[in-house]
């Protein structure tokens, strides 16, 4: 095959700058079939980890390694189950026992194929081998894509805490295989569907137009529209990274939705399995923060319903159905509650709550009274 064939193409390349560090993300079809060729544009060393979430053993990631040892690369593998459990020290020191086995220096490259997990995982070790060695992300689920493999946090769990120990570390490119998103159950899609409607929430009101008009060949897949949204969801995150990637000033506006979806995720974990996806939890978090947003800002009640008409175009849940999943509501609320407190984004022990006061307009608070967050919970969760 060559670069022409439509199968085989960068259909489009965002140039990106953080922390003075620039890297391609390329969009496309059949990346992994270009990526040795990439790969060796970038560096001279032939040696590569793939991190990989198991799913993808046979498929995808035996593809990928076919390729690049047809291109002189030595390839190894760690290959581990995508469970948010498993974004572990654990897991890190069995990555760092094959590097150092096998002798690898700073300008081997480190793949990371897979979602979140997988993404957030792997480049904390490539930030930390050697003080920091070539990270590849090649995310596979749309949250990865439009959300997690861009802007340089990396991390992972400690006990009860999420991403408790990690860092800022930003990829020599990152891949974008629309021949992922074809494949992606409806439900992981439509999870990742919530991040780019966050996006268009938080920056920009036409492109809130344009999940609302063209929401059924967004809902199908067709490719020209999954181009554009995958793009213009990262050209605001970007936006919002550059020059703030510790989080100090607009990057926080990239939380909106998610301090209370959050504690709505972990709050209805049962034996460590999630009821809700991570877009599912900042879907509801979103009508959370609306319904502060409605009273603390007094704001006309129809920015609240527009927000709702949006999500649910995109079937994502709107509420917490207590009695469908058999939950005490009460309990459940005082959970959620207690939880939303252990924020990691809190300064000076208060929440910084983000509230959009109109489409495509987003700012920080932190001011809120704890009477607007417990009734917001109240009436997510019936």
């Amino acid at each position: 095959m060559s670069k022409a064939d439509p199968y085989m193409s960068i259909i489009k390349t965002l140039n990106v700058e953080f922390d003075g560090q620039s890297y391609p993300i390329n969009i496309g079809r059949g990346l992994l079939e270009l990526f040795p060729e990439l790969l060796a544009e970038k560096t001279n060393n032939k040696q590569v980890l793939i991190v990989a979430d198991s799913f993808f053993k046979d498929s995808a990631v035996s593809r990928l390694s076919k390729n690049l040892e047809s291109h002189g690369f030595v390839v190894f593998h760690y290959f581990m189950d995508a469970g948010k459990g498993n974004k572990s020290i654990n897991e890190v020191m069995k990555i760092y026992g094959i590097m150092e086995e096998n002798n690898f220096p700073r300008d081997a490259t480190l793949v990371a194929l897979g979602g979140g997990v997988i993404g957030d995982l792997a480049g904390f070790v490539a930030s930390t081998w050697l003080r920091g060695m070539n990270l590849v992300h090649i995310p596979t689920s749309l949250m990865a894509m439009v959300d997690s493999s861009v802007g340089g946090k990396v991390a992972i769990n400690f006990r009860r805490t999420i991403n408790a120990i990690g860092n800022y570390y930003h990829p020599l490119m990152n891949l974008i295989d629309l021949d992922f998103v074809d494949t992606l159950p409806k439900r992981d899609y439509l999870s990742g569907i919530a991040e780019v409607i966050k996006c268009g929430l938080i920056a920009d009101k036409h492109f809130c137009d344009f999940l609302v008009s063209n929401h059924a060949q967004i809902y199908n897949r067709e490719q020209s529209y999954v181009v554009e949204f995958i793009s213009r969801t990262l050209e605001i995150k970007i936006a919002h990274v550059k020059g703030d990637t510790r989080e100090g000033g607009r990057r926080l506006l990239l939380n909106y939705g998610h301090t209370l979806g959050h504690s709505i995720e972990i709050s209805t974990e049962r034996h460590a399995k999630e009821l809700y996806r991570h877009g599912e939890g900042v879907a509801i978090g979103i009508m959370a923060v609306a319904y502060i947003a409605e009273r603390y800002l007094d704001l006309d009640q129809g920015i609240y319903r527009q927000i709702a008409h949006l999500l649910e175009l995109y079937e994502l849940p709107t509420y917490v159905d207590s009695a469908a999943y058999d939950f005490d509501r009460d309990a459940l609320r005082a959970l959620c509650k207690k939880n939303v407190h252990k924020d990691k984004k809190r300064k000076d022990n208060a929440l910084r709550l983000i509230l959009v006061n109109s489409f495509g307009k987003a700012e920080v608070y932190s001011d809120v009274p704890t009477s607007y967050i417990d009734e917001a919970f109240d009436h997510v969760i019936r």
